[in-house]
């Protein structure tokens, strides 16, 4: 990917505002679900944004991510907490196997897995992560193909000198297909000028029954659903919403 994934430092610039609220988030679900004060493990973490948060609180944090930039950038940070792997690796990075509190997955990460059989090869490793009563939190926006339509985000943020624009179009799947295409316009303002990026990806896509059909076929079981607050959902599903799985029993 071009433009801001492939820039770690753009990348943080525009996510890491909000990221406090985001972990007060899942502070709550593990208190009011899970068992405080066990380790945090992310899988695909990125930058990191969320571990550090987590790290400055007094957590135990762990992470990993396939993209050697991203790895780099995080481990300035995080050092050793950050490992180099991939979401659907048979073991996750760290030898943490059964021990983990609480693993996240937040803004849509798990969707740009490509099939139904790497989606549940990574739950499967996360299973195998997670100590007794650990919580898996997945961050994910579900797919009403009768009503999906284009739609539209604007992130803008900055740090320093430097300014982060990006307008991102999300694009419903033609009729048959499980991808959504997301194309991203990034603009970065420094005082020497401003550098313009597009982009555009892939990320498959998963009505209610779909997405809980995968997640009953693996080792772990759905627990809640929840809005982005941490608050139980109404009758139907929200758009984005954060899955609460747990061990089957």
């Amino acid at each position: 990917m071009a433009g801001l994934y492939a820039n770690p430092s753009l990348y943080d610039i525009l996510h890491t505002p909000g990221t406090a609220g985001e972990v007060d988030v899942l502070e709550g679900i593990e208190a009011k679900c899970g068992h405080p004060g066990g380790r945090w493990y992310e899988p695909a973490c990125g930058t990191g944004r969320y571990l550090r948060v987590a790290l400055r609180r007094g957590r135990r944090v762990t992470g990993y991510d396939s993209d050697p930039g991203m790895v780099a950038y995080a481990r300035q940070r995080l050092g050793k907490r950050v490992f180099s792997g991939s979401m659907t690796d048979a073991e996750a990075p760290g030898g943490l196997s059964g021990s983990v509190g609480l693993a996240f997955n937040l803004v849509n990460t798990v969707r740009h897995l490509e099939s139904d059989r790497d989606l549940l090869a990574h739950l499967d490793q996360v299973a195998r992560l997670l100590g007794p009563g650990g919580l898996y939190v997945v961050g994910i926006s579900l797919t009403d193909y009768a009503t999906a339509e284009d739609d539209e985000d604007v992130w803008d943020a900055a740090r320093g000198r430097c300014r982060v624009i990006q307008i991102v179009n999300y694009l419903p799947p033609a009729p048959g297909s499980r991808v959504e295409t997301v194309v991203s316009h990034l603009l970065v303002r420094r005082p020497g000028g401003t550098e313009h990026y597009d982009d555009s990806y892939g990320l498959r896509t998963y009505d209610t029954r779909q997405w809980r059909r995968v997640v009953g076929r693996s080792a772990l079981r759905r627990a809640a659903s929840l809005d982005s607050w941490g608050r139980p959902l109404p009758l139907g599903p929200a758009n984005y919403q954060l899955e609460i799985l747990t061990h089957k029993k």
